[in-house]
C-alpha cells in the first residue's frame, strides 16, 4: 500500500505542468481501490490532498523563480593566468589573436599592443579586470584587454 501511494503521489507531482494540482475527490471508486486510497479515513484523506496542494504549490514557485531568472548561480572564481605564448597572429580583418601553451586562445578586443620578444615562448599574465574583462601583459608596462575565444 505504501508503494502504490509513493507511485501515486510521485505521478501526482511529476505530472505538475499545469498550475492546478490534483484533486483526490475526482477519483473513482476503481482508481481509490486501485490505489489503496478507499483504506484512508476522510481526515487521513483530507491531509493527503492537503500536503498534494502545498507541494503544487512549492513547485509552482520554483518554476516561477527559474522562469524570472533568479535561480542560484555558481560564481567562477577569476584569478590571473600565467601561461606561455605559442604563437600570435592576425587574421584579415586585422584581428590579433593568441594562442597559449594551455590550450587557450585570446582575441585582443583594444587598441594597442604589448611588448612580445622575438622568437621564443613568452610568459604572459592574463588578469581580470573591471565588468567581467581580462587584461593581458607581456613583458613591460604595457597591456590589451582580452577576450577568450577557445
Amino acid at each position: 500500500m505504501i508503494k502504490q501511494l509513493f507511485l501515486l503521489l510521485s505521478i501526482l507531482l511529476l505530472s505538475s505542468a499545469h498550475a492546478k494540482s490534483p484533486d483526490l475527490s475526482k477519483m473513482t471508486e476503481d482508481e481509490k481501490q486501485a490505489t489503496g486510497l478507499n483504506k484512508l479515513s476522510k481526515e487521513e484523506l483530507n491531509a493527503l490532498n492537503e500536503w498534494i496542494k502545498n507541494e503544487q504549490t512549492n513547485i509552482d514557485r520554483t518554476i516561477r523563480k527559474r522562469n524570472a531568472g533568479f535561480e542560484n548561480r555558481t560564481q567562477v572564481a577569476r584569478t590571473d593566468i600565467r601561461a606561455k605564448l605559442e604563437r600570435m597572429y592576425d587574421d584579415k580583418l586585422g584581428n590579433t589573436y593568441y594562442e597559449l601553451d594551455n590550450g587557450q586562445t585570446w582575441k585582443r578586443i583594444s587598441t594597442g599592443s604589448i611588448f612580445i620578444k622575438e622568437g621564443g615562448r613568452q610568459l604572459i599574465t592574463i588578469e581580470p579586470a573591471m565588468m567581467g574583462s581580462w587584461v593581458m601583459k607581456g613583458d613591460g608596462n604595457r597591456s590589451v584587454k582580452v577576450k577568450r575565444i577557445k
